[in-house]
């Protein structure tokens, strides 16, 4: 009883956050590599496209930090019990868009210094952290990757992984089956 066998693989729910504005842009396409990959192993996969919901930003007042009236609460119950996140976002001006950036922010609400029992719900599992950018540098924005290791470290998740498309104005992610190719084998082994 309660024993597994080698072959048996757990499924997990395999949380997409989706930041930047297209429809099918680069950070759409290689997110989705990513979630295809988790879907080929089993896993179930919850997409959320963050220009499809608002995500406000934090308030403060008298002391206490506020939390908007917007729909990052629609999102809590699939990031309470997800099994993995993959999380997107084009580079904008040096740092990952505004959408991203509010729902970073708006994690903040499991952050042991805003609840300690909202802190207890957020899962302790492994990130993959996707960047799309035009600077053809790999290694241009590996800050950006830094500052997700500090924040997915601060909320105690297990691992962190990045997955870059540099160039990808000039050499989108459909025109790259290496880099779809890396994004669905991340998928499979989450």
């Amino acid at each position: 009883m309660g024993r597994f066998s080698r072959c048996e693989r757990i499924t997990l729910k395999v949380v997409g956050i989706i930041g930047g504005p297209k429809n099918d842009g680069n950070t759409y396409r290689l997110v989705r590599a990513v979630l295809d990959g988790a879907l080929d192993a089993g896993h179930t996969v919850v997409t959320w496209r963050l220009k499809d919901v608002y995500i406000g930003h934090l308030g403060y007042f008298a002391g206490e930090t506020l939390p908007p009236n917007d729909d990052f609460e629609k999102m809590q119950a699939d990031l309470e019990s997800m099994g993995a996140l993959v999380i997107g976002s084009p580079i904008w001006y040096g740092h990952v868009d505004t959408r991203t950036f509010n729902f970073i922010n708006r994690t903040y609400v499991y952050n042991r210094s805003y609840s300690e029992e909202n802190a207890k719900k957020w899962p302790k599992v492994k990130a993959v952290n996707v960047l799309t950018y035009e600077t053809e540098d790999e290694h241009a924005y590996d800050h950006i990757l830094e500052w997700y290791d500090h924040i997915w470290d601060w909320y105690g998740m297990a691992e962190s992984q990045g997955l870059v498309a540099a160039g990808s104005a000039k050499n989108p992610v459909e025109n790259r089956p290496e880099l779809i190719k890396r994004a669905k084998e991340i998928g499979r082994n989450l």
